[in-house]
């Protein structure tokens, strides 16, 4: 056999045309049905990432000192990815709401934690009561807004990395099939 004629076998006879595209269409999954028990697993995976991606967060600026706000799109990803593999890839609007409010609660338990530490770390002992745990909590939300004070550039930019992890969450946990594994193609 000569390379001619093994060419010739594994060619098409007739080329593509490349005056006309062609597209596959990709099938439509009809939607499934709420599945309650389904979603408090994928909360309960969901605040696991959570709390890892909040200490991860908070330990990674702690020990580093560099404060980025592209940990805020790894906390996004932690936790959609938990929420999408507790509901074995199921998604939705419920789904999409949790993965916001836990990205954002995320972020904010780890920029308290990190005031926490800092406030150990100089010697001042805060004993772990409600009061002390809702300041706590109002100063993680409100952190990315009071750097609004040191440098409007810069919180603006915390902000729209804020949002891109947020977009990512939202698209991760959309069930959407490849939304995992391409939370920024659309």
């Amino acid at each position: 056999m000569t390379l001619v004629s093994f060419a010739a076998t594994i060619m098409s006879i007739t080329p593509p045309n490349f005056d006309q595209a062609e597209y596959i269409d990709t099938p439509v999954l009809p939607p499934a049905e709420f599945d309650s028990a389904l979603f408090l697993r994928s909360l309960a995976f969901g605040v696991a990432g959570a709390i890892l991606g909040a200490v991860i967060y908070a330990a990674f600026i702690g020990i580093t000192h560099i404060e980025i706000g592209y940990l805020a799109v790894g906390v996004a990803y932690l936790v959609a990815k938990a929420m999408t593999m507790g509901s074995s890839g199921r998604g939705g609007r419920p789904y999409q709401i949790a993965a916001l409010v836990m990205t954002c609660g995320a972020v904010a338990f780890g920029n308290a934690l990190l005031l926490w530490w800092g406030v150990r770390k100089d010697g001042v002992n805060i004993p772990i009561s409600a009061h002390n745990i809702v300041a706590l909590g109002k100063y993680g939300f409100l952190k990315p807004f009071l750097e609004f004070h040191d440098s409007p550039g810069g919180a603006i930019l915390g902000l729209f990395i804020l949002f891109i992890g947020l977009r990512a969450a939202w698209r991760m946990t959309s069930g959407e099939p490849g939304a995992v594994r391409h939370p920024f193609a659309r």
